[in-house]
């Protein structure tokens, strides 16, 4: 008895979900309807400033307002196209109560146990293990937000949540070929399933959904079977296998060996944005393993910097100026010491 109050509440929330969805349906029927009034009481100002610029020949006038006028129409054209796609939409006729609580029967004969949360006012139910072509994704809770479902006409309102992920090597995110951030690629499934939602075909929507987690469409992946168990490159996107993934311990991000290099003095793997080509020997090295010469300030690898810190052309320069400064020493004539006499034996004569 406590379980059938249990479907008895689910069922009254979801109908009063979809009332939310008619009434916001109508309120959308609204909206169109102000809109193109609106256009349509454009029109006859603008025949009447078109007529009365013919009138008086005011040819200009009656171009400018013409060519405004097809501007107008293109708009009115496809407003009009939009309204009559939301008037011709199918009424949400709101199921009977008895008629969902028999949906909610009806899953738990075809998928086990229904779960519900009426606090976050949501329904679930769990798959059996999905596997296609060999790999195995877990099972999927399917969870349908009942409070969402007034949003049906811009979003879906519910999940598809990985129980047992094995999510795709490239992105932590697709858990399934056709489910990226527990969104679900639906394809062709796009309209069954919001007419499922919209009658309270519960069974429909779930089983709708099973069936395509238990399709693999070649021609719409997220990340295709072929690739699921490598790791793309985040440089070029290039999907590789785990023997040809190189990690950069510089920006910790995966790469391919055609967008990855290693340090040359410390054996460090490093990605092509991350290496610095020492312009002193041309090898790539990571930035631990350079620095700046004291004399020009440019950056070289230590193994092309001194024990004083200057590159070679530093080096070749200041052993330049010093062999300058020696053979200008060597070549400038000492002066000679200046002779005294001592002045002994010579005889002062005062004038």
């Amino acid at each position: 008895m406590k379980k059938h109050k249990m479907h008895v509440k689910a069922a009254n929330m979801l109908v009063q979900a979809l009332y939310e969805l008619k009434q916001e349906r109508l309120l959308v029927i609204q909206q169109k309807f102000e809109g193109f009034s609106c256009k349509c009481s454009g029109i006859p100002k603008h025949s009447r400033k078109y007529s009365m610029a013919v009138s008086r020949c005011w040819y200009k006038s009656a171009e400018k307002i013409r060519s405004r006028i097809s501007r107008d129409l293109n708009d009115f054209s496809h407003q009009l196209e939009q309204f009559i796609n939301t008037i011709n939409a199918e009424d949400i006729r709101l199921p009977k109560l008895g008629d969902v609580v028999a949906e909610m029967l009806q899953i738990e004969d075809e998928f086990g146990e229904i779960k519900f949360d009426l606090k976050a006012m949501t329904i679930s139910i769990i798959t059996e293990t999905i596997a296609l072509e060999e790999i195995t994704f877990g099972s999927f809770e399917i969870r349908l937000y009942l409070n969402d479902i007034k949003k049906l006409a811009f979003e879906s309102p519910y999940k598809i949540i990985a129980l047992d992920p094995n999510p795709a090597g490239s992105d932590y995110d697709v858990t399934h070929p056709h489910v990226s951030h527990e969104k679900l690629c639906e394809g062709d499934g796009f309209i069954p399933i919001r007419k499922a939602i919209q009658q309270g075909r519960l069974s429909d929507f779930f089983t709708i959904i099973v069936q395509i987690l238990q399709t693999y469409n070649p021609d719409s992946p997220y990340v295709s079977l072929d690739d699921w168990e490598g790791t793309s490159c985040y440089d070029c996107g290039y999907t590789v296998s785990g023997d040809d993934c190189y990690y950069c311990e510089e920006c910790d991000r995966d790469y391919c060996s055609n967008c990855s290099t290693y340090c040359q003095i410390c054996d460090t793997t490093v990605c092509l944005g991350c290496s610095y080509e020492c312009p002193g020997c041309n090898k790539p090295v990571c930035e631990h393993c350079t620095d700046v010469c004291v004399e020009c300030n440019e950056q070289f690898c230590k193994d092309c910097l001194n024990n004083e810190g200057l590159c070679n052309n530093c080096q070749e320069q200041r052993k330049e100026q010093e062999d300058e400064k020696l053979k200008e020493e060597s070549t400038t004539p000492k002066a000679e010491p200046e002779i005294q006499s001592d002045s002994v034996g010579e005889t002062r004569i005062s004038a």
